[in-house]
C-alpha cells in the first residue's frame, strides 16, 4: 500500500505483512493490538511493538510491517 490514506486501521493475521510504500520521515506508526515486527529502508534496527506502542519513521521509502500475533496498526 502507500500511505494515502492516514490513520486508517490495517488489520493483519498472525504471520500476515504488510509493505508501505512512499512513507514520509516523522511518520508515526501505532500499533493498536497485537504484536508486530517493523523494518524500514536505510535503519539497521529492527523493532517490535505492543499495544499502546508507537515508534517514528526515521527514513523515507518503504516500511515492512509483520504480525506475531493477529494485529492492528494505524500509520499517521
Amino acid at each position: 500500500i502507500t500511505n494515502n490514506e492516514p490513520n486508517s486501521t490495517i488489520h493483519l493475521q498472525q504471520r500476515d505483512f504488510q509493505r508501505i510504500n512512499g512513507v514520509k520521515r516523522g511518520s508515526e506508526l501505532y500499533c493498536d493490538a497485537g504484536l508486530l515486527w517493523v523494518t524500514q529502508t536505510g535503519d539497521r534496527m529492527d523493532y517490535i511493538l505492543q499495544p499502546g506502542d508507537r515508534m517514528v519513521v526515521t527514513t523515507r521509502g518503504k516500511v515492512l510491517v509483520e504480525a506475531m500475533r493477529e494485529a492492528d496498526f494505524r500509520l499517521a
